[in-house]
C-alpha cells in the first residue's frame, strides 16, 4: 500500500523493516542454529522435519544442508513474503528444492497429526496468545518418537561495553529492563491464558517426555563483519523506535547520538563492540507406543 504520492506508507515501510529484521537475525542466528542441529541429529536421523514459523528460514536451511536429500524439510511462516525471501535465499545457498515452503499459522497448522519425526520453533510461542494450546499444536504433529523443538528464553541480546564514554554507565542494563516492561504490557493485552511455568513443564503438560534443556551462544566477535555491525546498528534503533518512551530521555539522546553518523560517538566508528546473546533450546519427544 502506497500514499498519493507513490511513496510506501507507514505500515509499508514497517514491514519492510521488520523483513528485514528477520532477515538479518537468521544471518546473526545461523551459527548457533547449525550447532544445535548437529547436537539433534546424534539422535536417529529424521525423514521429516518442519520449522514452524520459520521466518527467513535459517533452521529450515540447516536441517536441509545436514540431512540426506530423501529427507522432506517444510518451513512453515503465515507471511509469504517470508517464505519468498526463505525461497530465494535456498537458491542462494545451493538448497533450491530442499524445502517445501508453506502457508500457515503456528497456532493452526496445515499438517496432519504425527506428520513429522522433528518440530522445530524457534521465538514464536511466545507470541501466542494462549501458549500452553500453542505447545500442544506443535506437539501434535509428533509422531510416536519424534520430538518438539522450542528455542525460547535464554539471555538477551547485548553489544555495548559497560561505559560507553557518552551518558550514564549501564545502559544495556536499562535497555534490557525496557524491553522487558514491553513484553509484559505485550504478554497483558492478548486475551489469553497465563503460563506460570516454565517450558520444559509446557512440554511436558502437552504429553512428551525425555525432556530437556540446553543453553547455545550466539555471537558476533570483533572486529565485527558488515552482519555484526548490522545487528549492532539494529539493536539500537529498535530500543529507540519500540522502548524508547519507557526510557528517560538522557538515554534517548545517547541512543539517538549513536546512530549519528556525524556524531564522534557514532556507533559505527567503534571497534570495541561484541555482540552475544544466549539461546535456550527446549527438547521433549512422544513416547513411542
Amino acid at each position: 500500500m502506497s500514499d498519493k504520492s507513490g511513496s510506501p506508507s507507514i505500515d509499508d515501510q514497517m514491514a519492510e523493516t521488520w523483513l528485514d529484521t528477520l532477515a538479518l537475525s537468521a544471518a546473526f542466528d545461523r551459527g548457533w542454529v547449525e550447532a544445535v542441529v548437529e547436537w539433534l541429529l546424534t539422535e536417529p536421523p529424521a525423514d521429516v522435519v518442519v520449522d514452524a514459523g520459520c521466518g527467513a528460514g535459517g533452521a529450515a536451511h540447516a536441517f536441509a544442508a545436514r540431512l540426506p536429500a530423501e529427507t522432506r524439510v517444510l518451513g512453515i511462516d503465515r507471511d509469504p513474503r517470508l517464505l519468498s525471501i526463505a525461497e530465494h535465499r535456498s537458491r542462494d545457498l545451493g538448497l533450491d528444492g530442499r524445502v517445501d515452503w508453506v502457508a500457515g499459522r503456528v497456532d493452526a497448522l496445515p499438517l496432519p497429526d504425527g506428520a513429522a519425526d522433528l518440530v522445530w520453533a524457534s521465538g514464536v510461542v511466545h507470541h501466542l496468545a494462549d501458549q500452553q494450546a500453542g505447545v500442544a499444536e506443535l506437539a501434535r504433529l509428533c509422531r510416536p518418537g519424534g520430538r518438539l523443538v522450542l528455542i525460547e528464553g535464554g539471555l538477551p541480546l547485548r553489544c555495548l561495553p559497560f561505559e560507553i564514554g557518552i551518558g550514564r554507565p549501564g545502559l544495556e542494563a536499562r535497555l534490557e529492563e525496557a524491553r522487558t516492561r514491553w513484553f509484559v504490557d505485550m504478554r497483558a493485552e492478548l486475551p489469553g491464558v497465563a503460563m506460570p511455568y516454565g517450558w520444559l513443564e509446557a512440554i511436558r503438560r502437552a504429553g512428551l517426555a525425555d525432556t530437556r534443556s540446553r543453553s547455545f551462544l550466539a555471537e558476533a566477535a570483533p572486529p565485527l563483519d558488515d552482519v555484526g555491525r548490522a545487528v549492532v546498528t539494529r539493536h539500537l534503533t529498535s530500543a529507540l523506535n519500540h522502548v524508547g518512551d519507557r526510557l528517560d530521555p538522557d538515554d534517548r539522546e545517547v541512543i539517538a547520538r549513536m546512530l549519528d553518523s556525524d556524531d564522534p560517538a557514532y556507533v559505527g566508528d567503534r571497534h570495541d563492540l561484541m555482540a552475544t546473546a544466549v539461546r535456550t533450546v527446549h527438547v521433549g519427544a512422544i513416547p513411542p507406543p
